[in-house]
């Protein structure tokens, strides 16, 4: 069976400075995509500091040495390029695509926005007061303020994973941009950045592009590249949330969960699957909503990244049945802890993961997004290879065992936000 990726043709090359590069030839048409991640997310934030990986990110092609906001928009329209910049927890991620021929001009564009921002006053103004309008819009949102409830309950005052990456309008009106670059200047760097080429071109030529506009990049080495674990929450905790003017609730309610990195890992996306996610959402919609009509949308989510995020349920109901449904949902996390999957549920998983991969690797942009995501968690150059196997050996017993591990309601935090309930 031929892979799309494989060690064989996957070209990996390391720069002295720190930069990875990944470069998958696909000469089937005329264009490039560059996709890229840097060690400069909401990691390095503190709980006062909320926003400034994403708002430091979001202004980098506000303004550079080169080019102005307008200048560069006008050279994306002027030859049908596009390159964008943000940040999550973990990374701050860039990408962009461009015909071939346009290639080292977005090259040229990237090395200006990573290594070249200024941070003009006026744009950074404009930009932080659509930040704030965002954030505003979401505190009047049920669905994100049960969200973001539940991760300041589910982790410590002080952990990543506590405050969200996108910040408070109190932390985001404070942030100066004397700090937004500061940032910048610590934590851009080139040692742990990947870059990531597929398409149209050779694989030296890419490499020797990126070492032309990159390799000469210098920064801060030896930077703390990680997420604390947490102990689970001493007991179950609940918080309902009211917000005036609401006619739907909604609630999230989860626990603990792993690593990327963790070995119980693709026996756990697998029991996530098969719970909240397969068809119509899993076991939760068949049941929950279409069974029982208890809520409008149902969904479980594993969250494994550098850290151990978690592994949580969302849902919108009728503030009526709030309690009917986390209830329900409740009775079916002890089924799926006390009878695990059937196999049919397993072989349907199976495929499920195997057949989506082949169709995420059909485009440049899926190419180049797993490929960055094999190189940060560093998931091996034969990951596609044993892809299929990693999922298929996964057996029924195993699922039982992290299920049991897991889903824990005896630790389980929920939060609802909705109108004031009578």
């Amino acid at each position: 069976m031929s892979h799309p990726i494989t060690p064989e043709n996957v070209t990996r090359a390391e720069l002295s400075n720190g930069i990875v590069i990944l470069v998958k030839e696909n000469h089937t048409n005329a264009s490039i995509t560059l996709r890229g991640r840097v060690r400069a997310g909401a990691l390095y934030e503190t709980d006062a500091t909320a926003g400034l990986a994403s708002f430091t990110a979001s202004s980098l092609q506000r303004g550079t040495r080169k080019f102005t906001f307008q200048q560069l928009n006008e050279l994306y329209d002027s030859v049908g390029m596009s390159f964008g910049a943000g940040a999550s927890t973990e990374v701050a991620s860039f990408g962009g695509k461009a015909l071939t021929e346009d290639f080292e001009r977005l090259l040229g564009v990237a090395e200006q926005v990573l290594r070249e921002p200024t941070f003009p006053p006026k744009e950074i103004e404009k930009l932080r007061g659509q930040i704030v309008t965002g954030l505003r819009e979401a505190e009047d949102d049920t669905r994100y303020v049960a969200w973001r409830k539940f991760q300041e309950l589910s982790f410590p005052k002080g952990h990543p994973y506590h405050r969200p990456d996108d910040g408070t309008e109190a932390t985001v009106e404070k942030l100066t941009r004397a700090k937004l670059a500061e940032f910048h200047t610590k934590y851009f760097r080139p040692e742990g950045a990947i870059f990531v080429i597929v398409g149209d071109i050779d694989a030296q030529r890419a490499i020797d592009l990126v070492t032309k506009h990159f390799g000469g990049w210098k920064g801060k080495k030896g930077l703390p590249f990680d997420i604390p674990d947490v102990p689970p929450p001493p007991r179950a905790m609940r918080q309902d949330i009211a917000l005036e003017g609401k006619i739907q609730a909604d609630v999230v309610m989860g626990y603990p969960g792993i690593r990327r990195n963790n070995p119980d890992f693709y026996a756990l996306r697998t029991a996530d699957l098969i719970f909240g996610q397969l068809g119509l959402s899993g076991r939760l919609g068949e049941i929950v909503r279409d069974k029982m009509g208890l809520c409008y949308y149902v969904y479980s989510s594993l969250n494994a990244g550098i850290g151990a995020g978690s592994w949580m349920i969302g849902t919108g109901v009728n503030p009526r049945n709030v309690d009917l449904a986390i209830e329900a949902i409740s009775d079916e996390i002890r089924r799926l802890r006390s009878a695990g999957v059937t196999q049919d549920e397993l072989a349907h998983a199976q495929d499920f993961m195997t057949g989506s991969l082949a169709l995420r690797l059909e485009t440049n942009d899926g190419v180049a997004s797993t490929l960055a995501d094999m190189e940060l968690y560093e998931l091996g150059m034969d990951y596609i290879v044993r892809y299929a196997d990693l999922y298929r050996s996964v057996t029924r017993d195993q699922i039982l065992k992290v299920s049991q591990h897991y889903a824990r309601l005896e630790d389980a935090v929920i939060v609802t936000a909705g109108p004031e309930r009578a």
